[in-house]
């Protein structure tokens, strides 16, 4: 092991036993100074459950919530999927989507016994009709369960709720506010009449304020060729008609790249005024990621790369796919996995660029940052722990931190 992995440390999640009736995996959120892990599963009886555990920054479960620091909430008739919350003064104030039956569900508990409301109940709301939408014509990869990732939560009295291909949002009594695409839920972006599939939602901003939502992701357009995509929506949910074109960007090939095809934007950030994407690019077979930076108004920065994408491939890596980005002063770090890890222990790289999207080789080993073998690392942050900066991995059963 080099010096530079032997500066990670992981934490193991302690979490309970109860076994997971989704196929897709989360990590943990850090709200209010603890990580909340949840999953849905199955009670003795069969029952569907949503189980939510509270534990502190070491990993260790808060045995005052819940049961042995988790809660397992009954859904009323099928799983719940992408358990979201947000505190409300003692209160985490939380919702589901019921896919099934095209519903949320929405309860609220005590945040630090765990206990729920029963004056609050748990709310079945449906999900509403979007106005003006496509005929939601399916293509090819959307004939599976659409995945939105953890969807931005802010601390403006709203509570938003990840759905197949994008959100919706509601007051914190569990009304849909309707201030957001009419009726409370935007699901897709169109382009030529079509629906977009939606991999990730994230923040944008004016300023310091909250100002809407960056919808990303791929969209799969004839045969094997897929265009990546980026849609820009204010807080009210409308699309941004001044961003790209009409409110989308969206290409077949990266700038500088002519001839790699099979493209999927994974994950995007707001950061220095301008909007990094990040993703894969080159289908199964040669598989690299990639990170491409934006100005606001959805046009390529000739001031990144000289306006090219930048490539990333490892070659200790079978495949490799940009699954984060975040803003480390005036550079960026990417995190880099494997295409396809499939529950294996593998290494997670972590890439550094310069304000101009060139290699800063002081950082790491000439640029670039290995973790030791790790299972799949779901997001990157920096963050302060115990007074120090650090690199932050979450996956679904661990933390791991790096100290900057």
């Amino acid at each position: 092991m080099s010096s530079n992995q032997a500066q990670w440390t992981r934490i193991d999640l302690q979490l309970p036993e109860d076994a997971s009736s989704e196929l897709i995996n989360r990590p943990p959120y850090l709200v209010g100074g603890f990580y909340f892990s949840s999953k849905a599963s199955k009670d003795d009886s069969g029952a569907p459950t949503m189980v939510l555990t509270k534990l502190t920054p070491d990993g260790a479960v808060v045995e005052a919530f819940g049961e042995n620091g988790s809660v397992r909430i009954r859904m009323p008739s099928e799983p719940g999927s992408w358990l979201c919350f947000v505190e409300n003064g003692d209160y985490l104030v939380c919702s589901v989507a019921l896919r099934a039956n095209e519903q949320f569900g929405i309860f609220r508990l005590d945040k630090n016994s765990g206990a729920q409301d029963p004056a609050f109940g748990f709310k079945l709301v449906p999900w509403p009709k979007e106005p003006g939408n496509s005929s939601h014509q399916k293509s090819s990869q959307e004939d599976t369960d659409g995945y939105a990732g953890s969807v931005p939560q802010f601390p403006d009295g709203k509570l938003r709720q990840a759905v197949n291909s994008g959100l919706a949002q509601f007051d914190l009594q569990g009304n849909l506010d309707t201030s957001f695409n009419h009726v409370g839920m935007r699901r897709y972006f169109t382009w030529e009449g079509r629906d977009l599939y939606t991999l990730a939602v994230v923040a944008r901003y004016e300023g310091a304020v909250h100002a809407g939502f960056y919808y990303c992701g791929m969209h799969r357009v004839g045969g094997d060729d897929v265009q990546a995509w980026v849609g820009a929506c204010d807080k009210h949910g409308a699309v941004i008609s001044g961003f790209a074109q009409q409110g989308v960007w969206i290409v077949k090939r990266l700038p500088g790249h002519p001839d790699i095809a099979h493209l999927a934007v994974h994950s995007a950030v707001q950061a220095h005024e301008r909007i990094y994407l990040v993703g894969d690019a080159g289908g199964s077979t040669g598989q690299s990621g990639f990170v491409l930076r934006l100005k606001l108004d959805g046009s390529v920065d000739p001031n990144f790369n000289g306006g090219q994408a930048v490539i990333f491939s490892r070659p200790e890596f079978d495949r490799t796919k940009a699954f984060a980005v975040t803003a480390h002063g005036s550079g960026t770090l990417i995190g880099c996995g494997h295409g396809l890890q499939l529950g294996n222990q593998l290494p997670t790289a972590i890439v550094r660029l310069d304000a101009n999207g060139k290699l800063d080789t002081s950082f790491g080993d000439n640029g670039w940052l290995l973790t030791p073998a790790y299972p799949e690392s779901k997001t990157l942050l920096t963050l302060t722990h115990d007074g120090q900066q650090a690199i932050e991995l979450r996956g679904e059963k661990f933390v791991a931190r790096y100290p900057l």
